[in-house]
């Protein structure tokens, strides 16, 4: 749901001179609508962004939230998600002020912005070649106005259209299903490796491991400590408060192994 039209396609443009001499097709008229009570539906997922140091939060009607693992790809008509954009309170550094967890905070003198996003049969094909599914997107501001019209729309389809189709052209809605927390991860698993090897935080910090494997693993060392088996996505949030160091593996994987070092 960005508003953001490709770098690729920006340039594109400035290399063939009339090549594209307008907007990318979208929908003429609002059929998303502003759904005013959305701060009444349950959170799906909060996903704290580093690039533009926003904390979003997802919020899905009762058709999208009920929507469970495996049946991603087909959400059912009348599903709404609403992407709520929030900057993130900042140090005088501009970096983002982590909570006692290790997540963003939202700034309460910044004003959000709604992205929508629903699904209705027939939707999307005013988008043509950048339809994703059924679809249509809009995004506005509190009091209902507008942020992206239904015409400028374009840009959410052409930034979902890289989603995964077995999703339903969705971005990070197994966070539920998989226990992803969506804080900024410290430490990632990919090829059967924990990224960076070795972590040196300070004593009070919140150490967040995301599998992006797609097999599962396991945080676990010898002693006293032990993750059940994540799947891709799922992550977990240790707070580290004695100096130390801490050594930990993959009990499925025990070549795969880490080291966090923690200082005054």
């Amino acid at each position: 749901m960005k508003r953001v039209l490709s770098a690729a396609v920006a340039a594109f443009v400035l290399l063939v001179p009339g090549a594209l001499t307008q907007n990318p097709p979208a929908p003429t008229l609002d059929r998303v609508g502003f759904p005013a009570s959305y701060q009444d539906w349950p959170v799906l997922y909060v996903y704290d962004r580093p690039d533009n140091r926003q904390v979003r939060t997802i919020f899905a009607n009762e058709l999208a939230y009920n929507v469970e693992d495996g049946q991603q790809s087909n959400y059912p008509y009348g599903s709404i998600l609403v992407m709520q954009t929030w900057a993130c309170l900042r140090d005088t550094s501009g970096a983002c002020i982590l909570d006692e967890n290790g997540r963003f905070q939202k700034d309460p003198a910044a004003t959000p912005t709604l992205f929508v996003m629903r699904k209705e049969k027939g939707f999307g094909q005013e988008y043509g070649p950048n339809r994703t599914g059924e679809w249509e997107y809009v995004a506005y501001r509190p009091d209902g106005s507008y942020q992206t019209t239904p015409q400028n729309s374009f840009s959410c389809a052409v930034c979902h259209s890289e989603a995964q189709k077995n999703l339903d052209y969705t971005y990070r809605t197994t966070l539920r299903t998989h226990n992803g927390s969506g804080a900024v991860p410290n430490i990632v698993i990919t090829s059967y490796r924990f990224l960076p090897s070795t972590l040196t935080v300070k004593a009070g910090t919140v150490v967040t491991i995301v599998n992006e494997d797609a097999p599962a693993h396991t945080v676990v060392d010898d002693d006293r400590y032990a993750t059940d088996r994540m799947r891709r996505g799922n992550s977990v949030s240790i707070k580290f408060t004695v100096p130390g160091e801490w050594n930990y593996h993959c009990s499925i994987h025990p070549s795969m192994q880490g080291k966090i070092i923690v200082q005054e």
